[in-house]
């Protein structure tokens, strides 16, 4: 006799500073909301997604939990009464800076986070090459002065050590080595550009490192508890997902997961693969894009912030006309989604049905198309290598983006890589329905 296939579900939560939300997205596409009590209590908003899950898609229903942890962590950061541990900065330059306003970052919730500043000369330039010996006498007066402190989180970040992090991992391993224990974040983990932008994301990575393995401990106990067996997943500022112990490891690529989730669940519940989606913000309209079901992503500042950081977010731009009824005045050859209403349903719909990514943005030297083909090819095994570490089956990254552009104002032959790829969960992620109109 033959039977249906038992339906599952994947649940999305959005942890807010008012508490959470959570919806149940089924394998067909459908949507159930889930009444989460108003609390940040973790095992009531699990035993709520569990039993929604068991009373209204079937027993043992529950496939996975994503969890949106992005606008907690903001929320810490931007309060002025935060009990953030305060962060110590390294900073690995030729030259200190000659005003004292240079020496600071020019984000004023990054600048609160800040308690010590040094500089130790030394860094590469984009290319590799040595700017300044790394000054080793400067870094021993350095961690002398570190252990007179009660400063036990440090951020370091030098000239060049997206490509060359010897600068980096030597300051490091001297601090570790006279602060056992220290929490240390060093800026050559994450890639991008800009000192300012790599600075404040090492700082705000070190200051959240312990809120983030809080929540994320409460959540694997409450899902041991309640759904033993249940993988819990970590939404990212990329519109994907990493596992628990990536992002304790680097808690910054969470920030700004809240809104590449709801560019996701919006075009989901629209039934869109590719698509512009209008939403509506405290201060205006804005706009942003998906394609092949993910939002279109880059290193860019997070209006919460002030600053840049170099951790892929949405790409979200000002967007005049649509959703109060006006013209919409750009032209896209793509189905326009206009939203309304509190956005916390779509969230929590674009961590459920998220897929593990990956994101790779680097400078190379480039001497020849065959050299050219190889740095792509090495930029893509690695962004793989990534999207499987973040909890992607063996076998199932696809490629996203790849783009190599000239840098500006550089040697010639001097280009940025971007790739970004993602994959499929190693637990089966909820279908997505047949966009309207389309063949079957």
């Amino acid at each position: 006799m033959i039977t249906a296939a038992a339906r599952s579900a994947s649940a999305g939560v959005s942890m807010c500073p008012d508490g959470a939300r959570a919806v149940l997205v089924v394998d067909d596409g459908t949507v159930l909301p889930v009444d989460v009590p108003p609390t940040h209590d973790v095992p009531a908003v699990v035993a709520a997604v569990v039993g929604t899950a068991a009373d209204r898609v079937g027993p043992d229903a529950l496939r996975a939990v994503t969890v949106d942890v992005s606008a907690m962590l903001l929320d810490a950061v931007v309060r002025a009464e935060t009990s953030l541990p305060e962060v110590a900065v390294v900073r690995i330059v030729p030259r200190p800076a000659g005003d004292p306003e240079l020496a600071r970052s020019p984000a004023r919730l990054v600048e609160r986070l800040i308690s010590h500043r040094w500089t130790v000369a030394g860094g590469h330039d984009l290319l590799g090459n040595e700017l300044r010996p790394l000054d080793e006498a400067c870094l021993v007066a350095v961690c002398a002065e570190l252990v007179a402190t009660d400063v036990r989180h440090l951020a370091v970040v030098a000239a060049g050590s997206q490509g060359r992090p010897e600068h980096e991992r030597a300051v490091a391993d001297a601090v570790q080595a006279a602060v056992p224990g220290a929490r240390i974040s060093a800026a050559s983990d994450f890639g991008g550009q800009g000192l300012i932008a790599r600075e404040a994301t090492v700082v705000l990575d070190c200051t959240l490192g312990q809120l983030t393995d809080a929540l994320l401990t409460t959540w694997e106990a409450a899902l041991d508890q309640h759904a033993p067996g249940v993988p819990l997943r970590v939404a990212r500022g990329d519109g994907g997902f990493s596992t628990p112990s990536r992002v304790r490891a680097l808690p910054s690529v969470t920030l700004g997961a809240a809104d590449a989730a709801e560019l996701r669940g919006a075009a989901h519940v629209a039934r869109h693969e590719d698509c512009r989606v209008l939403l509506r913000r405290p201060d205006g309209q804005v706009a942003g894009d998906v394609r092949r079901g993910l939002p279109v992503v880059r290193s860019a500042q997070l209006v919460e912030l002030g600053t840049a950081l170099v951790v892929p977010t949405a790409v979200l731009a000002p967007e005049p006309g649509g959703a109060d009824g006006g013209e919409v005045l750009r032209v896209t050859d793509v189905p326009l989604v206009v939203v309304d209403g509190p956005p916390f349903e779509r969230v929590c719909v674009g961590a459920a049905t998220s897929q593990p990514t990956g994101w790779v943005d680097e400078i190379a030297y480039i001497e020849s198309a065959e050299h050219l083909a190889g740095a792509r090819r090495e930029a893509e095994e690695r962004a793989a290598a990534m999207v499987t570490a973040n909890g992607a089956a063996p076998g199932t990254s696809y490629l996203i983006e790849s783009s190599i552009v000239a840098v500006p104002y550089s040697p010639s032959g001097t280009v940025r890589i971007r790739v970004r790829v993602a994959g499929a969960s190693e637990v089966p992620a909820a279908a997505v329905p047949e966009p309207a109109g389309s063949a079957a």
